[in-house]
């Protein structure tokens, strides 16, 4: 019990932190579109033509995979996107946590996503939309082979949320765990005494480099996260059901 609790206690300020810097994320997020809309104009500049990039490339991604119906799902996309993005490369500022480096804010995002692209099928094709799972479309002499596949289409529908998280956890966990290791490395070089200074060249040249590496990593991953919730939204609402 005495474990249990020490363990409880110790994991309580960790959720407050990633919690805070969730918060942050969005807040970073806001003030980056308020400077940027502060003052727009026709010949964008600076951050308005940053984000006017991002959107026309997001825009025509979504518009390539769902089609006409892709305009009323750009504001998922674009945050879904951008919070994910920011959460991500916020762990290579010292003193702040990547959020996404917590299993519970890939998960959440996954069965966010997860629920909305079923609940977007049903609303537009009604029972329709329940058939590819209830009645495959086989014939009935393929009876065992019918239920097979029933049982994969099950599966597979709900192994979408466990492998979007597991994907973006374990890779921005992975970049976490890297540049902790390379700090702790600096700072134990440094304290130790009689230890060559010299020695802080490997950790010192490596941690830009994984500071590269990080920044390059919470933009693949949010791309991959983006294109996985365009195309479960597409298999949802197209008419092919």
């Amino acid at each position: 019990m005495q474990i249990v609790k020490e363990a409880i206690e110790f994991h309580i300020p960790y959720v407050h932190a990633i919690t805070l810097m969730s918060f942050i994320s969005w807040i970073l997020i806001s003030a980056f579109s308020l400077i940027a809309t502060h003052k727009m104009s026709v010949i964008p500049k600076n951050i308005q033509n940053l984000l006017e990039i991002i959107f026309e490339q997001i825009f025509n991604l979504a518009d390539t995979i769902i089609g006409k119906d892709a305009k009323k799902y750009y504001p998922l996309f674009l945050g879904i996107f951008f919070f994910i993005f920011i959460s991500n490369i916020m762990g290579v500022i010292p003193g702040m946590l990547s959020p996404t480096s917590n299993l519970n804010i890939p998960i959440a995002l996954s069965i966010t996503v997860f629920i909305y692209y079923n609940l977007q099928g049903i609303y537009k094709h009604k029972m329709n939309y329940l058939k590819k799972f209830i009645i495959p479309t086989l014939p009935l002499w393929m009876f065992p082979v019918n239920i097979l596949i029933f049982f994969i289409e099950i599966i597979s529908q709900f192994v979408r949320p466990f492998s979007l998280s597991l994907r973006l956890f374990c890779n921005i966990f992975a970049k976490e765990t890297l540049l902790g290791v390379m700090c702790s490395l600096i700072l134990t070089f440094l304290i130790l005494p009689g230890v060559s200074k010299t020695i802080l060249i490997m950790p010192l040249f490596l941690r830009p480099v994984i500071i590269l590496l990080a920044l390059l990593i919470g933009l693949v991953q949010a791309l991959i996260f983006l294109i996985l919730s365009i195309t479960y939204i597409a298999g949802a609402v197209k008419s092919e059901h």
